[in-house]
């Protein structure tokens, strides 16, 4: 209709363009006017025009004759002018037929209009009609017969200007039309002549050569063929042997002879021809030469054939003869190139040829024929198309069925893979039939079923089309094949042979450009050949195979006798080769769309079309010519990628599915596929899985079968079966990736204990399917359906915690490319999505080894002061250290993460993602509870450290790497990513320790190098004082004047070195007299931008950056740690040595084979102690360096003066506060820095304060405010700074020694303890203005009292996070705290706090902890408990001074022992020892106390006591509730 509208549209527009834009509609089905769209189309423009010209179909605008004659005529003047002027065009013809057909169709129509308004005008003459249709009557008529008399004239016309054939005018109008048009001179002799030649046709009986036909002729005709066949062709190639001037000589003269039969014996021609093709027929595979040759000398034969010589076909072709070219003109010039025209047949001689050879396919669709059609009939017939004897369209209506019949077969085809696809679904294990029980019934005779009446079988119609099919692709006659095979594409589908032969020819299309691509190679024996055997007389020679001509195609496999070859060699010479890439894209391409995924059958060719591929693919990348590597990105819109795009696409993963267990196949379409960006391969990944698979019938049937198969593989998978079932995965994984991997990672998700079986059978897995599990892996992680978290908000769910397991450790065992997978992390992240953050941390604890947050014993923080080896082997020996299996240690799995981070320069987008996350993860769960929100902090906190802790180990990322390729500088991380301070400097520290680790080896070096030119030259001088003065006589008399010179010329000499001897320490002096390290004085400027609050200004730079750069591992090297772990893997080396000489003596031969193992683990461990022991001594280099470093900066530090209170506060809320949460060594190295810069004694810096203000008050503020692992280390830090803080409560002396220091006999009064701090320190520091050891006594009591009452507040709060938080801090501070000699009672009401806590509370995980506490509480009992009251106190007044305790008259100023009938009385009470001796040198100290007191009553005391007055009676629970002393 769109045509028609059109059309219409042309003709009122016709003066004004129309013509011009009708004739732009027919120019193109004016170039095939045969095609059927074309036909239809010409045939509907024509029409509506030559209807314009008539009266009978009003138009709205119409047309004169002369308009239409003069459009056809323009129309042929603009269409290509022929290559033979004297002939017509064939497109002319055609259109001319088509012209007379419209004609006749027109004339028809007017002719029933005429009859039909006679029969009316027989009615009006009746009467029955009215007077105005008569009028309407007698117009049409006229208009009818004016229409008429128009065609006439049309026609005459046409035929004028010769665009109608006279010919085709006389057989297809109707006789009057002809007549009118004078093409008959005298139409009644036409007609009469017409019937008598019909009669004679149809109704009277041939009775050619029935009497004098003679059955001799036949058989003189069989004789006469069979005995001049000549030699057979050759069996070993298939051609003749003789040649082809031969076998025309000898086929000319039995033509000639037959001639000769068929004139004597009268012989029918179309018999005889029967009977030559029989013989041929049967004859086909040694003689057909020779009967092609006699052929081609019949008037059925083609005479073009004659005089092809096979030297004329051997043109060397052009490269680009095919480019542009479609594919019927390609096969046209392949044909031509082979010296076949086919177009040339001569269509009357090939018609009988053709109706000869359909009688002989319709004998055999008869249902009384119980023969098949032979294949020697359809090669037969094949070779004859191909030889140009007969054209396909002249046989194709003799074969069949039918073509409404061949969809039937299509229909049984998609009814065979339904039924195919049900099969796959039904477990057969349910189809089976029900056991029989042993009961007695199953002894019973079951009656004989009746048996089923035979049904006959009926013949099913041969499918000659198909076989016609096989036999032009076998012979090579492409072109009538792909006719076929375009009308019923699925012909390959339903029967595979077709796409063998298919892939036949398209192997030996491409074999010339992957000869030249792949270049000459020497062809190894073939597994098919036979090698020689040794027998017992020798070398026994292989037997020779015998070649065998075969009508099979392709050939069948050879045999022990015989090889196989087809009898046909010729096949070969009409298929366009590919000589060129261009040819895959105008040749090969256009060749597979008819096999398709097919494709599948012939691993062979796949492999060569695949490896032409990647070199073709490589032409579209710049190669490094030095380091053999790709330069740049490749440009996607590049024609070659988007061809092979569109190859994988359509071919390979289709065909894939349907190769079952060729890795070899899998890996070279991974050779292209990998050639594509991720997100295009992601893109194919996606299509292969969602709708790849419904494309085609047969990738159906192959879904239904994986799915099945790989489920039940699943079900059997477990760590009994990998080894027998690893194999069948692999094949698996290797054809149909996307649903096995899909089905195992949905098994994953909801088992959990199946990821490590099903990484452990992708053992023959390739990197494709590697890649594709990836993709697999990220769909199910952004899988939108699915929820994340759990239904506190806050927690990841099962899947997502299972998925993530299993990735790290398929990643951790196999080398593949992981680094979508960091993209993926770093998307999410970046989008706000934190509940990804739990992949990156399995990732990296599979991976590398490292664990988050992990549980860390007091052996271990100890050991994480060294070095990264010792820290290792501390905590993850077995997962990345001495320890490590040799087969895990292969894999390299650190390493391969580190250098995938800084391949994808994705280390400092995850970095900052993760630190981001970290402080922005609690304010993303408003609603959450305080619980769950603490684990999230927890969670994200602890990747954080794991991630610095791969990022800062030397055997995964160098310090050089992560200096310079992982972190930005300082101020960015906080201005520009917005990072808080204390984040900052732990990602900055490693830099920092590398830079001084350096500058401390350096300056140890120039130490030891002073010191040896030191000791040369003390020994130099040494040695010439000790050689006799040689120019002195000893018997001259003493000259005073000479001997002084002498005597001072030595001195002069000895002294310069003695004084170098003494000063052979290198000063660690700047030139420019700056005490700053010139490795972090650059920072200075940085830690000012950082530094927050008021830091910079109160602490100063100098201060803020020494004590975020410094670690336990400056201040306490664990020397200790070293040596044990030294010893244990010696010890173990030598277990190894032990075991490899055993098994090297061993006589089994296994056990043999693991020496080389036991080498490799020996070698291992002696490798990292020597790691070890130079490990040691950096670290002593290092913890020297530092300790010369802070005697030095220490002056330096807080030389601004700030106040002691204030600087106390900042260096808490801006450096301890922050930094003991971090990890426990972190925690560790707070409290031990307190204590080194108190030894160091640094001015300005109030010990006694700083330990005064964090166990104050707010310990309940930082306990709420932690989370778990947080109040974790919040204790392990209280724990230190209380270890301390009792070492100096316990020991005077202790107390004394570490408030002192001694030089040159001097003694120095460390500043720490002061109690009155003056704006401006005191040069000089007495021991006035320090507190006292009984004073300390009584602050820390004060101390344990505060940090008693706050944890005791938290408990009884009820709020869960106090109850949970100081429950762990004071799990962490049991060690020390509560403790009876310090504050007698805490324990007693921290233990009845925690009683009645437990029996209130109905939170189940807080009752737990509670109670494991109130354990660990009661065991240690005797420390903390009073056992019995003790002797009442009065307070006395003093006029010297405040009140002082003074203990009764029943004891003296010095203990005595006690005496013999107590003795039963302490053993009565049954009293541990140790509470005995406590309490012992308890009264011991108060009986000293009281005494000095009393002999010093003139001292004022640096603290200020004040007792309650004299009269107020103390509390009867707490008789040393005296205020303790306050610090000013």
């Amino acid at each position: 209709m769109d045509i028609l509208d059109t059309t219409q549209g042309c003709l009122l527009n016709w003066e004004s363009g129309g013509d011009a834009e009708c004739r732009k509609l027919v120019s193109g089905p004016h170039s095939n006017p045969r095609d059927a769209d074309a036909n239809a189309t010409l045939t509907t423009v024509y029409h509506a025009l030559l209807s314009s010209t008539l009266l009978s179909w009003p138009a709205k605008k119409s047309l004169s004759v002369d308009a239409v004659i003069a459009f056809v005529q323009s129309v042929l003047d603009h269409l290509p002018s022929s290559s033979a002027p004297s002939e017509k065009s064939p497109n002319v013809v055609a259109f001319g037929e088509i012209l007379v057909d419209i004609i006749w169709a027109i004339d028809s129509e007017l002719e029933e209009i005429v009859g039909d308004a006679k029969n009316a005008a027989s009615l009006a003459e009746q009467g029955t009609m009215s007077p105005a249709t008569v009028d309407q009557v007698v117009k049409v008529k006229g208009n009818a017969e004016a229409d008429k008399l128009t065609i006439n004239s049309v026609v005459r016309r046409l035929l004028s200007i010769g665009v109608v054939d006279p010919d085709m005018c006389r057989e297809r109008l109707d006789l009057a039309l002809v007549a009118n048009i004078g093409l008959v001179a005298d139409k009644l002799a036409f007609e009469r002549k017409e019937i008598r030649t019909r009669t004679a046709l149809f109704y009277k009986q041939n009775k050619f050569n029935l009497l004098r036909e003679e059955s001799e002729g036949y058989s003189k005709l069989t004789a006469e063929l069979t005995s001049n066949l000549g030699p057979p062709h050759s069996a070993s190639t298939g051609y003749p042997s003789e040649s082809i001037e031969m076998i025309e000589a000898r086929a000319r003269p039995t033509w000639e002879r037959t001639l000769g039969l068929i004139g004597y014996f009268d012989l029918d021609p179309n018999r005889v021809l029967d009977i030559i093709l029989d013989v041929f027929s049967v004859h086909l595979t040694t003689h057909h030469s020779f009967f092609l040759s006699l052929l081609s000398f019949s008037p059925w034969g083609n005479q073009a054939r004659r005089g092809v010589k096979q030297e004329d076909m051997n043109v060397e072709p052009s490269p680009d003869q095919y480019r542009g070219k479609s594919l019927t003109e390609v096969l046209k010039i392949a044909e031509a190139q082979s010296g076949a025209h086919l177009d040339d047949v001569n269509s009357s001689n090939a018609r009988v040829l053709a109706q000869v050879l359909g009688f002989k396919f319709t004998y055999y669709q008869s249902p009384d024929v119980v023969e098949t059609t032979p294949r020697n009939l359809y090669l037969m017939t094949a070779i004859l198309i191909r030889e140009g004897f007969l054209r396909l369209e002249d046989l194709y209506y003799h074969i069949g069925p039918t073509d409404e019949q061949m969809a039937a077969h299509h229909k049984a085809y998609l009814d065979n893979v339904e039924a195919r696809i049900a099969g796959a679904k039904v477990n057969q294990l349910a189809m089976a039939a029900p056991l029989e029980s042993g009961g007695p019934s199953a002894s019973r005779a079951r009656p004989a079923a009746a048996a089923e009446p035979k049904k006959e079988e009926t013949k099913v119609p041969p499918n000659q089309k198909l076989g016609l099919l096989h036999a032009l692709l076998a012979v090579g006659a492409l072109r009538p094949a792909i006719a076929v095979l375009s009308k019923f594409p699925w012909m390959v589908d339903a029967y595979s042979e077709i796409a063998d032969l298919m892939l036949r020819i398209l192997k030996h299309s491409v074999s010339p450009l992957y000869d030249a691509v792949a270049g000459p190679k020497d062809k190894a024996a073939s597994f098919t050949k036979p090698r020689p055997r040794y027998g017992a007389a020798g070398v026994v020679p292989a037997p020779e195979r015998r070649p065998y001509l075969t009508l099979w195609a392709p050939t069948p496999p050879c045999t022990s006798t015989l090889d196989f070859i087809f009898f046909f060699p010729d096949w070969v010479q009409r298929i366009p080769l590919c000589t060129s890439y261009d040819d895959l894209v105008d040749v090969l391409e256009p060749l597979m769309r008819f096999v398709g995924l097919h494709v599948s059958r012939d691993p062979a060719f796949l492999g060569k079309f695949l490896r032409i591929g990647r070199q073709h693919m490589l032409t579209t990348i710049t190669i490094d010519p030095e380091t053999k590597k790709p330069v740049g990105t490749p440009d996607p819109n590049n024609p070659v990628r988007q061809f092979w795009f569109k190859i994988v696409r359509l071919y390979l993963f289709r065909a894939l599915p349907l190769i079952r267990g060729n890795a070899v196949c899998t890996v070279e379409v991974w050779h292209i596929v990998r050639q594509f960006e991720t997100t295009l391969r992601w893109q194919l990944y996606g299509e292969w899985k969602s709708t790849t698979y419904k494309t085609h019938p047969e990738l159906r049937v192959r879904q239904v079968q994986t799915d099945r198969e790989s489920k039940g593989i699943l079900r059997r998978l477990s760590h009994n079966t990998i080894d027998t079932l690893s194999g069948t995965v692999a094949k698996l994984a290797h054809s149909n990736p996307c649903i096995f991997f899909t089905n195992a990672v949905n098994q994953i998700m909801a088992y959990d204990n199946l990821a490590g079986v099903v990484i452990q059978a992708l053992n023959h897995s390739t990197i494709m399917g590697f890649d594709v599990l990836l993709y697999i892996i990220l769909e199910a992680f952004s899988n939108p359906n699915k929820d994340r978290v759990k239904d506190d908000g806050v927690n990841t769910t099962d899947w997502l915690q299972s998925l993530a397991s299993f990735t790290g450790m398929l990643f951790r065992r196999y080398s593949t490319d992981f680094s979508p997978l960091l993209h993926y992390v770093v998307h999410q992240l970046h989008g706000g999505q934190s509940t990804d953050i739990v992949v990156f941390r399995e990732l990296i604890w599979k991976m590398a080894g490292i664990q988050p947050l992990p549980s860390l014993s007091d052996s271990q923080v100890t050991a994480m002061a060294g070095g990264p080896t010792l820290r290792i082997e501390a905590v993850a020996s077995s997962a990345r250290g001495a320890r490590l299996d040799p087969g895990d240690a292969v894999h390299k799995g650190p390493q391969r993460l580190g250098r995938a981070l800084l391949d994808s320069s994705l280390a400092l987008p995850l970095l900052i993602q993760v630190a981001q996350q970290r402080q922005a993860c609690v304010f993303r769960a408003p609603d959450a509870h305080l619980k769950s929100l603490a684990s999230l902090f927890d969670t994200t906190h602890g990747v954080l450290l794991q991630y610095l802790e791969l990022l800062t180990t030397p055997t995964i990322i160098t310090p050089e790497d992560y200096a310079r390729k992982v972190v930005p500088p300082l101020s960015e991380l906080n201005g520009k990513y917005g990072i808080c301070a204390p984040v900052c400097m732990q990602i900055y520290r490693p830099i920092l320790n590398k830079a001084l680790l350096a500058a401390a080896l350096a300056l140890q070096e120039k130490e030891r190098v002073a010191s040896e030119e030191a000791e040369k030259r003390l020994k130099a001088a040494l040695t010439a004082k000790r050689e006799p003065n040689t120019s002195a006589s000893r018997v001259a008399s003493p000259n005073p004047g000479a001997e002084t010179p002498a005597n001072g010329e030595t001195t002069s000499e000895a002294k310069p070195s003695a004084a170098d001897a003494q000063q052979a320490d290198v000063s660690m002096e700047t030139a420019d007299g700056n005490p700053w390290l010139p490795e972090l004085y650059p920072y200075f400027e940085e830690v000012k931008k950082i530094a927050p609050g008021n830091a910079a200004e109160v602490i100063g730079p100098g201060f803020y950056l020494t004590f975020w750069q410094m670690s336990t591992y400056d201040l306490s090297p664990p020397t200790a740690k070293y040596d044990e772990e030294c010893a244990t893997l010696r010890t173990l080396s030598r277990t190894e040595d032990t075991l490899s000489l055993q098994a090297d003596r061993s006589m089994d031969r296994a056990k043999r084979a693991t020496a080389g193992t036991h080498r490799d683990k020996r070698n291992r461990i002696n490798g990292i102690v020597a790691m070890l022991g130079q490990e040691l001594k950096e670290q002593a280099a290092a913890r020297s360096f530092t300790i010369k470093r802070l005697a030095r900066e220490k002056q330096h530090w807080f030389s601004h003066n700030p106040k002691a209170a204030t600087l106390a506060q900042c260096f808490i809320e801006y450096c301890l506060q922050p930094r003991c949460l971090i990890s426990p060594m972190d925690a560790d190295f707070c409290a031990q820095f307190i204590k080194v810069i108190h030894m160091q004694g640094t001015p300005g810096f109030s010990t006694l304060m700083c330990y005064d203000k964090l166990l104050g008050d707010h310990v309940k503020v930082v306990v709420f405010s932690c989370s778990e692992y947080e109040a974790r280390n919040y204790g392990r830090f209280l724990l230190g700074i209380l270890t301390d803080i009792s070492k100096w409560c316990q020991d005077e002396q202790l107390f004394l020694q570490e408030n002192r220091t001694k030089s040159g006999g001097n003694t120095t009064f460390l500043p720490g303890l002061q109690l009155r701090w003056a704006p401006i320190p005191k040069p000089v520091i007495g021991p006035e203005d320090l507190i006292t050891w009984n004073d300390f006594k009584q602050v820390v009591r004060k101390w344990h009292r505060k940090l008693n009452k706050s944890l005791v507040e938290c408990i009884e709060s009820g709020e869960f996070m106090h109850i949970y938080n100081a429950i762990v801090v004071l799990k962490e501070i049991l060690p020390v705290f509560p403790v009876a000699s310090v504050s007698e009672f805490a324990g007693a009401s921290l233990a009845r706090s925690v009683e009645r806590f437990i029996e209130k509370e109905e939170r189940g995980d807080l009752k737990i902890l509670g109670r494991a506490y109130y354990a660990s509480l009661k065991k240690r009992e005797p420390v903390w408990a009073v056992p019995h009251p003790h002797p009442k106190v009065a307070l006395v007044s003093s006029t010297h001074g405040p009140a002082f305790l003074k203990l009764p008259l029943s004891h003296s100023t010095h203990p005595r022992p006690l005496r013999k009938h107590q003795r039963p009385l302490r053993q009565q009470r049954k009293q541990p020892m140790a509470v005995f001796q406590h309490r012992m040198q308890r009264t011991n100290r108060l009986s000293s106390l009281v005494v000095r007191r009393r002999c010093r009553p003139s001292l004022p005391l640096p603290l200020r006591l004040n007792f309650p007055p004299p009269t107020q009676v103390p509390h009867p629970r707490s008789p040393w509730s005296a205020q303790e002393p306050r610090i000013l």
